[in-house]
Protein backbone atom coordinates (compact mmCIF):
# COMPACT_ATOMS: atom_id res chain seq x y z
CA UNK A 1 0.00 0.00 0.00
CA UNK A 2 1.14 3.60 -0.86
CA UNK A 3 2.00 6.72 1.55
CA UNK A 4 0.77 8.81 -1.22
CA UNK A 5 -2.12 10.32 -0.93
CA UNK A 6 -3.90 12.08 -3.08
CA UNK A 7 -5.34 15.66 -1.11
CA UNK A 8 -7.83 16.74 -3.83
CA UNK A 9 -9.48 12.95 -3.67
CA UNK A 10 -8.83 12.84 0.08
CA UNK A 11 -10.57 16.57 0.72
CA UNK A 12 -13.99 15.63 -1.26
CA UNK A 13 -14.38 12.35 0.97
CA UNK A 14 -13.84 14.46 4.30
CA UNK A 15 -16.23 17.22 3.12
CA UNK A 16 -18.85 14.43 2.09
CA UNK A 17 -17.79 12.60 5.01
CA UNK A 18 -18.22 15.48 7.56
CA UNK A 19 -21.19 16.61 10.03
CA UNK A 20 -22.77 12.64 9.91
CA UNK A 21 -21.70 12.57 6.15
CA UNK A 22 -24.77 15.02 5.56
CA UNK A 23 -25.54 15.48 1.94
CA UNK A 24 -24.39 18.65 -0.03
CA UNK A 25 -27.02 20.00 -2.73
CA UNK A 26 -25.42 20.88 -5.58
CA UNK A 27 -21.85 21.15 -6.93
CA UNK A 28 -21.83 25.01 -6.74
CA UNK A 29 -22.65 24.33 -2.98
CA UNK A 30 -19.77 21.40 -2.52
CA UNK A 31 -17.55 23.88 -4.21
CA UNK A 32 -18.62 26.52 -2.06
CA UNK A 33 -18.22 24.70 0.88
CA UNK A 34 -14.52 23.53 0.49
CA UNK A 35 -13.90 27.08 -0.67
CA UNK A 36 -14.94 28.09 2.97
CA UNK A 37 -13.30 25.09 4.63
CA UNK A 38 -9.86 25.86 2.88
CA UNK A 39 -9.71 29.69 3.33
CA UNK A 40 -9.41 28.89 7.16
CA UNK A 41 -5.99 26.97 6.02
CA UNK A 42 -3.58 29.43 3.84
CA UNK A 43 -1.06 26.24 3.87
CA UNK A 44 -2.82 24.11 1.87
CA UNK A 45 -5.49 26.49 -0.10
CA UNK A 46 -3.07 26.92 -2.35
CA UNK A 47 -3.08 23.60 -3.58
CA UNK A 48 -6.78 23.74 -4.54
CA UNK A 49 -6.16 26.78 -7.20
CA UNK A 50 -9.44 28.54 -6.57
CA UNK A 51 -10.06 31.01 -9.22
CA UNK A 52 -13.26 33.45 -10.02
CA UNK A 53 -15.38 31.60 -12.23
CA UNK A 54 -19.40 31.99 -13.66
CA UNK A 55 -20.66 30.56 -10.42
CA UNK A 56 -17.81 32.20 -7.62
CA UNK A 57 -14.57 30.49 -6.59
CA UNK A 58 -14.01 27.59 -8.43
CA UNK A 59 -11.16 24.39 -8.16
CA UNK A 60 -11.40 22.29 -11.37
CA UNK A 61 -9.15 20.39 -9.63
CA UNK A 62 -11.60 19.54 -6.81
CA UNK A 63 -13.68 19.37 -9.21
CA UNK A 64 -12.43 16.71 -11.60
CA UNK A 65 -11.47 14.76 -7.80
CA UNK A 66 -15.37 15.37 -7.45
CA UNK A 67 -15.65 13.23 -10.64
CA UNK A 68 -13.39 10.77 -9.75
CA UNK A 69 -14.40 9.80 -6.55
CA UNK A 70 -18.20 9.46 -8.54
CA UNK A 71 -16.72 7.44 -11.42
CA UNK A 72 -15.01 5.09 -8.47
CA UNK A 73 -18.63 4.99 -6.71
CA UNK A 74 -16.84 6.63 -3.72
CA UNK A 75 -19.83 9.25 -3.75
CA UNK A 76 -22.96 9.71 -5.93
CA UNK A 77 -25.04 12.45 -7.23
CA UNK A 78 -28.73 11.86 -7.28
CA UNK A 79 -30.79 15.26 -8.10
CA UNK A 80 -28.26 17.03 -7.33
CA UNK A 81 -27.59 16.26 -4.10
CA UNK A 82 -23.93 14.65 -3.12
CA UNK A 83 -23.68 11.95 -0.84
CA UNK A 84 -20.53 10.03 0.26
CA UNK A 85 -21.29 5.85 -0.28
CA UNK A 86 -19.72 3.23 1.77
CA UNK A 87 -16.86 2.76 -0.57
CA UNK A 88 -15.89 6.14 0.27
CA UNK A 89 -16.37 5.74 4.10
CA UNK A 90 -14.03 3.12 3.75
CA UNK A 91 -11.16 4.57 0.95
CA UNK A 92 -11.23 7.80 3.59
CA UNK A 93 -10.74 5.49 7.06
CA UNK A 94 -7.76 3.71 4.85
CA UNK A 95 -6.36 6.93 4.12
CA UNK A 96 -6.72 8.37 7.18
CA UNK A 97 -5.24 5.15 9.05
CA UNK A 98 -1.90 5.09 6.65
CA UNK A 99 -0.95 8.49 6.95
CA UNK A 100 1.84 8.61 9.43
CA UNK A 101 0.91 11.85 10.96
CA UNK A 102 3.13 13.83 13.36
CA UNK A 103 1.51 15.77 16.49
CA UNK A 104 0.99 19.24 14.67
CA UNK A 105 -0.06 17.09 11.49
CA UNK A 106 -2.92 15.35 13.60
CA UNK A 107 -3.93 18.62 15.21
CA UNK A 108 -4.33 20.03 12.07
CA UNK A 109 -6.39 16.87 10.47
CA UNK A 110 -8.63 17.30 13.51
CA UNK A 111 -8.74 21.36 13.08
CA UNK A 112 -9.96 20.78 9.29
CA UNK A 113 -12.28 18.40 10.31
CA UNK A 114 -14.27 20.29 12.86
CA UNK A 115 -14.38 23.45 10.28
CA UNK A 116 -15.84 21.01 7.23
CA UNK A 117 -18.84 19.83 10.41
CA UNK A 118 -18.69 23.76 11.73
CA UNK A 119 -18.72 25.05 7.67
CA UNK A 120 -21.40 22.09 6.73
CA UNK A 121 -23.55 23.48 9.55
CA UNK A 122 -23.87 26.93 9.03
CA UNK A 123 -24.23 26.46 5.92
CA UNK A 124 -26.83 23.67 5.21
CA UNK A 125 -29.67 25.65 4.63
CA UNK A 126 -28.38 27.89 2.69
CA UNK A 127 -29.64 27.67 -1.44
CA UNK A 128 -26.84 27.89 -3.82
CA UNK A 129 -27.40 31.44 -4.42
CA UNK A 130 -27.43 32.50 -0.75
CA UNK A 131 -24.58 31.11 -0.27
CA UNK A 132 -23.05 32.98 -3.27
CA UNK A 133 -24.44 36.18 -2.34
CA UNK A 134 -22.49 35.19 1.02
CA UNK A 135 -19.36 34.42 -0.97
CA UNK A 136 -19.44 37.25 -3.35
CA UNK A 137 -19.47 40.06 -0.18
CA UNK A 138 -17.17 38.06 1.73
CA UNK A 139 -14.17 37.56 -1.36
CA UNK A 140 -15.42 40.37 -3.96
CA UNK A 141 -12.60 39.18 -5.62
CA UNK A 142 -14.19 35.94 -6.90
CA UNK A 143 -17.17 38.33 -8.94
CA UNK A 144 -14.30 39.11 -11.51
CA UNK A 145 -16.01 36.40 -14.19
CA UNK A 146 -19.54 35.81 -12.33
CA UNK A 147 -22.43 35.89 -14.61
CA UNK A 148 -24.88 36.32 -11.64
CA UNK A 149 -23.18 38.35 -8.90
CA UNK A 150 -24.84 41.90 -10.35
CA UNK A 151 -28.22 40.19 -10.64
CA UNK A 152 -28.43 39.09 -7.30
CA UNK A 153 -30.34 40.96 -4.45
CA UNK A 154 -28.43 40.65 -1.86
CA UNK A 155 -30.62 43.06 0.88
CA UNK A 156 -33.28 40.50 0.30
CA UNK A 157 -31.38 37.49 0.77
CA UNK A 158 -29.69 38.55 3.88
CA UNK A 159 -33.26 39.48 5.08
CA UNK A 160 -34.75 36.22 4.29
CA UNK A 161 -31.15 34.64 6.05
CA UNK A 162 -32.09 37.03 8.79
CA UNK A 163 -35.95 36.13 9.07
CA UNK A 164 -35.06 32.34 9.25
CA UNK A 165 -32.37 32.85 12.07
CA UNK A 166 -29.31 31.78 9.28
CA UNK A 167 -27.48 35.62 9.92
CA UNK A 168 -27.36 38.20 12.25
CA UNK A 169 -27.79 42.22 12.42
CA UNK A 170 -23.85 42.35 13.14
CA UNK A 171 -22.90 40.07 9.74
CA UNK A 172 -25.47 41.38 7.67
CA UNK A 173 -23.82 44.91 8.60
CA UNK A 174 -20.13 43.29 8.11
CA UNK A 175 -21.37 42.17 4.25
CA UNK A 176 -22.86 44.99 3.18
CA UNK A 177 -20.41 47.36 4.52
CA UNK A 178 -22.79 49.20 6.57
CA UNK A 179 -22.55 50.82 10.00
CA UNK A 180 -24.56 48.52 13.02
CA UNK A 181 -27.31 51.44 12.91
CA UNK A 182 -28.28 51.22 9.06
CA UNK A 183 -28.16 47.30 9.04
CA UNK A 184 -30.53 47.48 12.38
CA UNK A 185 -32.73 50.32 10.94
CA UNK A 186 -32.50 48.15 7.47
CA UNK A 187 -33.76 45.24 9.03
CA UNK A 188 -36.31 46.50 11.92
CA UNK A 189 -38.18 48.13 8.60
CA UNK A 190 -38.05 45.58 6.52
CA UNK A 191 -38.61 41.97 8.47
CA UNK A 192 -41.50 40.18 9.22
CA UNK A 193 -39.98 39.24 12.63
CA UNK A 194 -39.94 42.37 15.21
CA UNK A 195 -36.35 42.83 17.11
CA UNK A 196 -36.71 42.76 20.94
Amino acid sequence: MTKYIDLHSHLVLKILNGLNAEPIVGKIKFQKIAFLVLKNFDDIFEFFDFKPHKFGPFSESLDYALEESKSKEESIIENETIKITEIGKAKLSNLDSISNLNVKEKINKELIEKTIDTIKEDFKNFTGKEILAFIYKSFPDYIDDSIIADSIDYKNIFLGLYERGELGISKIAELMGWEFQKAYDFIRKNAKLLIL
